[in-house]
């Protein structure tokens, strides 16, 4: 939980954080593969906290939220985007809950520099979520029940993927 452990504990976290993204980011280059990660999370006080700080190292405007909710401002700016974007299509269902997740997976799924590299997510995105374009998992915190981890990993790793599928636990 955002907010235990000392100022140094989080600033070490955060720095083996950015060496991890660094590093993987460079040899999914070098495979061709997307620079794409999703980073899981057990609680929103410290997916906001990721946010600020990926934000403030060298990731502002790369990042996608994906919560239980997603109604964060960016999430929001983005689904409207989206709304506009299909507006008058099949692609959008009318429901709000489930138009915001698809725009927010529409916009992480972007390669083409307009989308998001970085999704930043809760639970809610370990079930029901197709990510298969995306191949490297950082669990930035771990849940108490292993299949959980495995849930995780099963958005990345199903049907589509052409790459190895990295998992990094911390």
């Amino acid at each position: 939980e955002y907010g235990s452990g000392s100022s140094r504990d989080w600033a070490a976290k955060g720095t083996a954080l950015l060496t991890a993204l660094d590093k993987a980011f460079a040899e999914l280059e070098r495979l061709g593969a997307a620079k794409k990660a999703i980073i899981f999370t057990e609680s929103k006080r410290t997916q906001e906290y990721l946010h600020r700080f990926l934000s403030a190292n060298g990731h502002a405007g790369k990042l996608v939220l994906f919560s239980g909710t997603n109604n964060h401002e960016d999430s929001t700016a983005i689904y409207q985007r989206w709304l506009q974007e299909y507006q008058g299509t099949d692609r959008v269902t009318g429901s709000p809950q489930v138009d915001r997740r698809t725009a927010l997976i529409d916009h992480f799924r972007k390669d083409d520099g307009t989308g998001a590299e970085i999704m930043i997510a809760t639970e809610a995105a370990a079930e029901g979520v197709n990510l298969q374009f995306c191949a490297l998992i950082i669990n930035y915190d771990l849940p108490w029940n292993p299949q959980r981890v495995e849930q995780r990993i099963g958005r990345c790793h199903r049907y589509g993927q052409r790459f190895d599928v990295v998992v990094i636990n911390f």
